[in-house]
């Protein structure tokens, strides 16, 4: 039961963050197709990757007039896509897994046919991607988010434009719930009470976007109509309307196909056969928006990066059809991979309320699913694990440098009463580590990004110290992660370093943006109008162009990020 017809046009007009009254009607299923090698068609544009930037790629570029091919690897996933994969009691309804907020942690619990196989982190294979996987978490960044670290070009008053455009077809909303509720709120009530009280503030964090230093805000979310929203419920739909435009899945694309700088069309491999189809001869152009993961494998695959990486494709299996080493192009891909360092902590209170989303899956509440199913009402309406506060903090480094933290609180932990709130470093950190591939062609992190520079580490020990002692005058806490009697900064260098203790699966960088080329030593991939360098008609939009890291959660920057690559490619000449 989607709520999508009145998006189908133009973007989204509910009222800005407020409840959403909900009147459910069913709709028909817009199946995706699986792709199809004996077609002959060219594109003016191929886009590999129906993630959160290729998807309002797609939308935008089929807006223009052109002709445009979406390909994604992976299944559908929603049901509105022909999705199937679902819990018992969502059979006979066109939900599925994905569609459900409720059921986001599921993908911790069993994700076989919906992780990619072939990365060593957690990135999402199916229709959606990252957007159609995750907790829905949306926000607007800060300005220094894009200050700090993007091109000119690319700054604040840049992206306004862009900004504008992802909000007003995603509003965001606090009340995913359709009666206006939010439910099992007692972990919000008892860290914001500790905060206010030790002088934090509360913000509306998308309307307020420039105060996050010491304010807090409930969780704001991408859904819609009590269902996951974001770009599949809008920009792809809007994309899907359109006859000059098609969406392929099961469609895994191997290399572009390039002789020297001119790319004519992409490889693909699907149903077990592989194949290639052709832009546009002259005008047409390809967009990788596989991620961060897998936009530098397929550059790499495609004769495109550093010796070391093109030296392992040569050597594997794939190595006989690989572009000629005197066509490689010599780019830093793979360098400035970050993630936001992420070290959990966690406390325990009486007053808390658990509530077993896991559960939801095969033994849920008999009520809670009637409540979601008739109004998509109720906590199933919420995101796992019942997220809120959120808040954040700027602490200037012992470098000079200010560094960006947001504090992400969740109902989950080691004890029934437990909270987990997440500090997340991100804005500011100078950190950095290394994505590499070898000769199976996997793609995996050969160096750590987390905390290698030693103001990064400092100022994480300082927010997590001011934490503990904004929380110090809260009544019956209990300090679990670190302990009362563990000092801060012994606690911070317990965690290992590495993905497996730090992970927080925000992958970004690793097709770095800017003026700087990295054939002559620079260390820049694609240039500011992201296309790759010394490449006439390959690009790259998705978040392993960003520079740096941002301060929240990522999904809705990338879609801003998309936003403007759009505009900037469609202004650039064909010819």
């Amino acid at each position: 039961m989607h709520l999508l017809q009145q998006w189908a046009v133009a973007g989204a007009v509910a009222a800005w963050l407020q409840p959403v009254s909900a009147a459910p009607a069913t709709e028909p299923r817009a199946i995706a197709a699986t792709c199809s090698l004996s077609s002959k068609d060219t594109w003016d544009y191929i886009i590999v990757g129906s993630g959160p930037a290729g998807m309002p790629l797609a939308d935008r570029l089929s807006e223009a007039g052109h002709k445009v091919l979406l390909l994604e690897k992976g299944p559908p996933s929603s049901g509105r896509w022909g999705g199937t994969m679902r819990p018992n009691w969502l059979q006979n309804t066109n939900l599925t897994r994905f569609d459900v907020p409720g059921l986001c942690n599921q993908i911790w619990a069993d994700r076989n046919g919906i992780a990619c196989t072939d990365y060593d982190q957690l990135a999402g294979c199916v229709l959606g991607g990252g957007a159609a996987i995750n907790s829905g978490l949306y926000w607007k960044p800060h300005p220094d988010d894009w200050n700090l670290s993007f091109p000119t070009g690319w700054k604040d008053p840049d992206m306004k434009a862009a900004v504008d455009k992802v909000f007003e077809r995603v509003p965001g909303t606090m009340y995913p719930s359709q009666d206006g509720k939010i439910y099992l709120p007692q972990g919000y009530e008892l860290i914001s009470s500790g905060l206010k009280s030790a002088g934090w503030a509360s913000i509306d964090a998308n309307k307020e976007n420039d105060k996050r230093n010491r304010t807090f805000s409930h969780t704001i979310y991408s859904f819609i109509g009590g269902e996951r929203g974001g770009p599949m419920a809008t920009y792809l739909v809007t994309a899907n309307a359109r006859k000059n435009f098609a969406l392929w899945t099961g469609a895994g694309v191997k290399r572009v196909v390039r002789t020297g700088s001119k790319v004519t069309g992409v490889e693909v491999e699907c149903g077990g056969s592989t194949g290639t189809i052709s832009v546009t001869p002259g005008t047409g152009r390809v967009i990788l928006s596989a991620g961060t993961f897998g936009s530098p494998k397929i550059l790499w695959r495609s004769g495109i990066g550093l010796k070391p990486e093109l030296d392992a494709v040569k050597s594997s299996g794939d190595g006989s059809s690989m572009i000629s080493s005197d066509q490689w192009i010599n780019l830093p891909v793979g360098n400035n991979l970050y993630d936001h360092v992420g070290t959990d902590v966690e406390i325990a209170h009486s007053t808390v309320v658990n509530y077993d989303f896991y559960a939801a899956w095969n033994r849920p509440i008999q009520s809670d699913v009637t409540a979601y199913l008739n109004g998509r009402t109720g906590i199933l309406a919420q995101s796992a694990p019942n997220f809120g506060p959120m808040f954040w903090e700027v602490i200037k480094g012992t470098d000079g440098t200010n560094r960006h933290f947001h504090w992400q609180a969740r109902v989950e932990g080691s004890r029934s009463t437990s909270m987990t709130l997440t500090n997340y470093l991100g804005t500011g950190s100078v950190s950095r580590g290394k994505l590499t591939i070898n000769s199976q062609l996997r793609t995996t992190v050969s160096q750590s990004p987390y905390l290698n520079n030693a103001a990064d580490k400092a100022a994480v020990v300082a927010s997590i110290q001011s934490l503990r002692d904004s929380l110090s005058k809260v009544s019956g806490i209990q300090w679990v992660r670190p302990t009362t009697s563990q000092a801060t900064d012994a606690f911070v260098n317990s965690i290992p370093a590495n993905p497996g203790s730090r992970n927080s699966n925000h992958w970004i960088g690793t097709v770095k943006m800017g003026a700087d080329d990295g054939r002559s030593g620079g260390t820049s991939v694609v240039d500011t109008n992201t296309k790759v360098y010394g490449t006439d008609n390959l690009f790259v939009v998705d978040a392993s162009i960003f520079p740096g890291h941002i301060t929240s959660n990522p999904t809705a920057a990338i879609m801003i990020v998309a936003e403007q690559a759009a505009a900037k490619i469609l202004a650039l000449p064909t010819a």
